[in-house]
Parts: structure tokens; C-alpha cells; sequence
């Protein structure tokens, strides 16, 4: 059954696309040794694990907010998340920005009721994902991690294959995305994903969050995803006829005038 939202829930496929490795100074290494790194040619992309179709969040595997279970707080944000349950029940933070078109950013964006596709391409894995149109970068050509990147939704991802496990570390976010509603980050928080196919049209994300200023402890949570081989991702265009929105306070506003 495909999700509901803005746009009509779509699909996934992982599509193997042809890009030329890159040799430029900030992705590191030579070329001879990027060469030699699972996924940075055709011929090794060959012999990586089949992820084609689209992949869904199956929400019947324990992926729902309360299956999850909540990440362990410091003090601070403890007093932060109970001030946003507390407005919460005085009608505040019933919507987020998103409701004004603004992507969640991770790890939101990978629990959306909305599929995503990955795309293989020489020195990268690229993810599609249909909510809020938004794409994924992963470099696997070898590259480390900018000095200084600049915060981005998705943050600066690097990933390497072990065996048929592609282990992502992402870092440098926007500083108001959230881990999830009504917890929000600082700048030392770091998410690891180590992604594998389990079965033939089962995907799973073992997702890592560590942010000392934020979480006691990191929060590992893991996530399954379903294949469909019959979708194709679709256009997901948020304000086009889009009707619902936040105030500053996060409350929920419907135009019906357009």
C-alpha cells in the first residue's frame, strides 16, 4: 500500500548511472588507490549487493515513533523535549516546518511515509528519496570528511563498503533539523548507518546518533525497508497547492483561500 502526503507516494528502484570517478584534491587518495575500493568502478559496482527497485519504510517491522523508543537526554535538552510537551498541550508544536515546505534534513528524511531509490554510480551511492524531492550524496571513492563543511540537511556523508554492508558516517547538519519532534542537535552530532540487505526485498538500516551535548548515550535504532520492483519515485513539488502550514510557534494553519 503506498503512503499518503503531499504528493502521491511513489516508488524506488536502485539505478546504476554512469559517473566518471573523481580525481580532484579534496576527494584524496590517487586515482589507483580510489580504483581499488569496492564501488568506484563499473567493474566492482558489478560484483556490490543488488538494491535495485524501490524501498519503502515497512512500518509492520517496528518503525513507528513509539517502537523506536526514545533517546536518552542530557539534563538540558531533558528540560528542552518536557518545556515542548508541556506547549504542546496549550495547542503550540503541533506542526514543524516541514508543514512550510522545509525538508526535516536527517535523520528525519529516512523515516518519511515515502520510498527511496539507490543509485550506484562510480565513487558514489546516491538516495533518492521522494519526500520533499530531496537527494542523498555518499562518497565511497575514499575521500575523508571536509575540514569545515558547511551544514546542509543531509550533512557530509562518507561511506565504505564492508563485505556486502555499506557503513555511512554522516556529519555537519543544518542546526534546526531534529534527531526527532521535539529534540533538535548541536554541532558534534555524528549519525552512522550501516545498511544491508537481508533478505531478497528486505533492506536494513542500523542507524547510530551520537551527540554528546544532547545524548547521554547513542541512540541506535534500526530500520526495515520493503522492495516494490513495480514503482518509480515520483515528483514530490511541497508547495504546489500546498494549503497547510506552521506559525512561528508551531501551530497548525490551513489557507483554503488559494
Amino acid at each position: 500500500m503506498r503512503s499518503p502526503g503531499n504528493q502521491w507516494a511513489g516508488s524506488f528502484a536502485v539505478v546504476l548511472l554512469g559517473a566518471a570517478v573523481s580525481t580532484s584534491a579534496t576527494a584524496g587518495g590517487t586515482p589507483e588507490t580510489k580504483a581499488r575500493l569496492p564501488g568506484t568502478t563499473w567493474q566492482s559496482i558489478a560484483h556490490l549487493p543488488d538494491w535495485s527497485g524501490v524501498w519503502e519504510l515497512d512500518w509492520r517491522a517496528g518503525a513507528g515513533r513509539g517502537a523506536m523508543g526514545m533517546p536518552k537526554l542530557t539534563p538540558d535538552y531533558q528540560a528542552r523535549f518536557d518545556k515542548y510537551r508541556a506547549d504542546q498541550k496549550e495547542g503550540k508544536n503541533q506542526q514543524t516546518q516541514t508543514a512550510n515546505c522545509d525538508p526535516p534534513g536527517m535523520p528525519q528524511i529516512m523515516t518519511q511515509p515515502y520510498p527511496v531509490e539507490f543509485l550506484f554510480t562510480p565513487g558514489k551511492v546516491t538516495v533518492a528519496i521522494e519526500a520533499y524531492s530531496q537527494m542523498r550524496r555518499i562518497f565511497v571513492d575514499g575521500r575523508p570528511h571536509q575540514e569545515d563543511p558547511d551544514p546542509t540537511y543531509q550533512g557530509d556523508s562518507i561511506g565504505h563498503w564492508e563485505g556486502d554492508t555499506l557503513v555511512v558516517d554522516s556529519v555537519g547538519f543544518i542546526p534546526d533539523s531534529l534527531i526527532m519532534p521535539g529534540i533538535g542537535h548541536s554541532d558534534q552530532m555524528s549519525i552512522e548507518e550501516r545498511i544491508r540487505r537481508v533478505s531478497p526485498d528486505t533492506l536494513e538500516i542500523q542507524r547510530t546518533i551520537k551527540d554528546p551535548k544532547v545524548l547521554t548515550e547513542p541512540w541506535t535504532v534500526t530500520l526495515t525497508y520493503k522492495r516494490h520492483t513495480d514503482w518509480d519515485i515520483k515528483e514530490y513539488i511541497c508547495a504546489q497547492n500546498n494549503r497547510d502550514s506552521a506559525d512561528p510557534e508551531g501551530r497548525a494553519d490551513m489557507n483554503l483561500k488559494r
